[in-house]
């Protein structure tokens, strides 16, 4: 799944509005706080994308909330705050009858183990150490306790990362064309 051109467009807008706010305090500053700066309202520009509708852009905005009120206040101004704050994630259906099955089964299993239960249990290892690593990339990965909503938000958050690579990307073709003349 590709970015389209409006997203990029779009973020364009939000991050160079951000960089706007930013202006002022960044002319007497170092090197370390102007990147602090770029990222901070690259990061809100991308969330503000989403309009808080997934887990990563209300974590992310969240985040950048208690760092800049101001930024995120000018930056997020069409968006209602209730959809943005204390949204909570979707709940796991889960039937009681399933779950004593599953239990059952695995009360069996434990009893009987076999090479194969030995090579399924080391992928479960496996799949459990990779989705916590997904946990900790993706932010508010870590309230995400439903793997197909982890892998569903990492798939829209990857696509958010590639927009902010792409406008990115323009920028600096732009500038070395520029340069170039």
């Amino acid at each position: 799944m590709q970015p389209t051109s409006s997203m990029n467009e779009e973020f364009l807008k939000k991050w160079q509005m951000g960089l706007q706010i930013f202006r002022p305090s960044i002319d007497n500053t170092s090197v370390s706080e102007r990147k602090r700066a770029i990222k901070l309202s690259a990061d809100v520009a991308m969330a503000s994308l989403r309009k808080g509708t997934t887990c990563w852009s209300r974590a992310l905005i969240q985040k950048t909330a208690t760092e800049d009120n101001f930024l995120v206040r000018q930056m997020l101004s069409g968006i209602k705050e209730e959809t943005l704050i204390n949204k909570k994630l979707p709940k796991v259906m889960c039937h009681r009858k399933i779950v004593r099955r599953s239990k059952k089964i695995l009360m069996r299993r434990r009893k009987s183990r076999s090479a194969m239960e030995e090579v399924a249990a080391k992928a479960k290892k496996l799949v459990k150490r990779k989705t916590q690593g997904l946990r900790n990339v993706v932010p508010g990965g870590e309230f995400m306790s439903n793997n197909v909503l982890l892998i569903q938000e990492t798939l829209d958050y990857i696509v958010s990362l590639q927009t902010q690579v792409n406008v990115m990307r323009s920028i600096v073709d732009a500038a070395e064309a520029g340069i170039e003349r």
